[in-house]
This record gives structure tokens, C-alpha cells and sequence, in this order.
């Protein structure tokens, strides 16, 4: 009998290693090994890809980040207040809404997608970092227009880092970076992203030149990146929810616990984020 503690109640996958040679059993005598769940409580738990080795693959352990270069903290528990301390302290274009979120993240900010959208005054930041991680909770409908933003930092439509939910109205969720003469580099997701709540994260890695997308604290989409931050320059329009370009939507959905990292977390620290505690 193995202990899984409290991994049943973890709202990402999580890779469940159990050391059958711990158990004292005879392993040689073994004919099967069943999974199940003891105690009260209730709710669907999904298995998948049940592998056996004679020695486990290391498994990513999750890492609480701390504040350690949180550059940019926008819990929007009803503000959009900077919570680092760093005082970058966003300005919404309308009177934002505010809804509940669930588990511990508090409330998050309604986007309309008619005009809602928050200015960050983070002109500077963007400039002086090498390594960044951009985390944030979202909920996307699928509804509303097409190339809608979760955010897009740039000075326009030659400079810029973006991430929107979809391409055009049906295509995948995709990263993209770009700052003349350097073109525009896409990192793109096998799919639209999913209506429901999600953790989305953009990890950029100075080290490596490489920036990764993560979805539920998985990587979905990796690639060198020709472009760090800093080559962006100062970026004079810092949006959550709004395009550089004018013909793209604005986005429709929800918002919650928006972070800007001046480094680039590990795999462990972006899982904890997206609730593998």
C-alpha cells in the first residue's frame, strides 16, 4: 500500500511515482497492482499512461518561487495594484468587474471584450531584463473576436511580446516576439486554449536563448528565441487584454493573479504556481 497523500487533489497532472520495493512484497510474486482511493470525499480522478520501471525517471518536484525577482505582482483581488511593492500600478480603461475565482486566487478581473483592458506602467521593466516569466490564471469562453490578448507589451506593431488565446477566431494559443530588423517569431500551441480555468506560462532563458510555453504546468510549445526582453527596449504600451494592433479584439474573459518575473522560473517553481502544492 502506497501513501499519495494529497497529489489526489492537485488540479494539474502530476506524474504519481510509487516505489512497489518499498512495500516488502516479493515483487517476483506479484501478478497485479491496483490504484485506488481510501477515505471520504468524492470527485473524479483520471489515470493515464501507467508505466513500470526498474528505476523511476527523475520526476519534476514542485517549488514555491517566492518573491524572489517579482518584478510585477497584480493579484486583481479587486484593484489592479501592484502587490510587489515595486509600485507598478495598473490603470484600467473602464470600471473593471471583478469576479470570484476559485481555490485560493481570491477574485480575478472581467474582461468584456469591448474595451476593457488594463495599462501597465512598466515602460522601463521590460528593457532591463534578460531572463522574464510571465504567469497568469485565465478563463477564455471561446467567445468574442478574433487575436484577442491575454497581454501585449510592446511600443507597437514592430516591437512587441504577446500572447493571445487563439489565432484568429479558431487557431492555436501562441506566443510571439518581435522587434525590427528581427521579424516576428511565433511559438504555438497545439491547440486553442481550453474554456475553464488554466494556468499559462512564458518563460524566457537568457542562458539557453530559448522560451518555453507552459499550460497547466506543462510545457507546450519550445523553441530558441532570436529575442530577450531587453532587446524590446522600453515598451510604451503595456496592456493585459489589448492588441498593438487596432483590428485585433479585445479579449473576453477572465483575469486572476498576473506575475512578472525579472528570471526565468524552473519547471518546479511554474508547476507550484499552477497548484501542484
Amino acid at each position: 500500500v502506497a501513501n499519495l497523500g494529497p497529489s489526489t487533489t492537485a488540479p494539474v497532472w502530476k506524474v504519481l511515482a510509487i516505489d512497489l520495493a518499498a512495500s516488502g512484497a516479493s515483487l517476483s510474486s506479484v501478478t497485479t497492482v491496483t490504484v485506488g482511493v481510501e477515505g471520504p470525499g468524492s470527485g473524479v480522478i483520471y489515470v493515464d499512461d501507467v508505466r513500470l520501471y526498474g528505476a523511476a525517471p527523475a520526476v519534476i518536484e514542485p517549488m514555491d518561487p517566492g518573491t524572489a525577482a517579482l518584478a510585477a505582482h497584480y493579484a486583481l483581488d479587486g484593484t489592479v495594484v501592484d502587490s510587489s511593492g515595486n509600485g507598478y500600478d495598473g490603470a484600467s480603461a473602464d470600471a473593471p468587474f471583478f469576479e470570484d475565482a476559485p481555490g485560493d486566487l481570491g477574485q480575478a478581473m472581467f474582461f468584456d471584450g469591448i474595451d476593457d483592458h488594463i495599462d501597465l506602467p512598466i515602460t522601463a521593466l521590460l528593457s532591463s531584463l534578460s531572463d522574464m516569466t510571465i504567469a497568469t490564471w485565465v478563463n477564455f469562453p471561446d467567445e468574442g473576436g478574433s487575436w484577442q490578448r491575454i497581454f501585449d507589451f510592446g511600443s507597437g506593431t514592430d516591437s512587441y511580446i504577446m500572447l493571445t488565446p487563439r489565432q484568429g477566431t479558431s487557431g492555436p494559443m501562441t506566443v510571439a516576439v518581435k522587434s525590427l530588423p528581427v521579424p516576428e517569431k511565433r511559438f504555438v500551441a497545439p491547440d486553442t486554449l481550453a474554456s475553464g480555468w488554466h494556468h499559462v506560462a512564458v518563460v524566457v532563458d537568457s542562458a539557453t536563448m530559448n522560451l518555453d510555453l507552459y499550460l497547466d504546468g506543462a510545457v507546450i510549445a519550445s523553441d530558441s528565441t532570436p529575442l530577450l526582453p531587453k532587446d524590446l527596449d522600453e515598451t510604451t504600451q503595456n496592456w493585459l487584454g489589448r492588441s498593438q494592433w487596432e483590428a485585433d479584439a479585445y479579449y473576453s474573459g477572465l483575469i486572476g493573479d498576473f506575475r512578472i518575473y525579472g528570471r526565468a522560473l524552473s519547471a518546479g517553481e511554474v508547476r507550484y504556481l499552477a497548484g501542484d502544492r
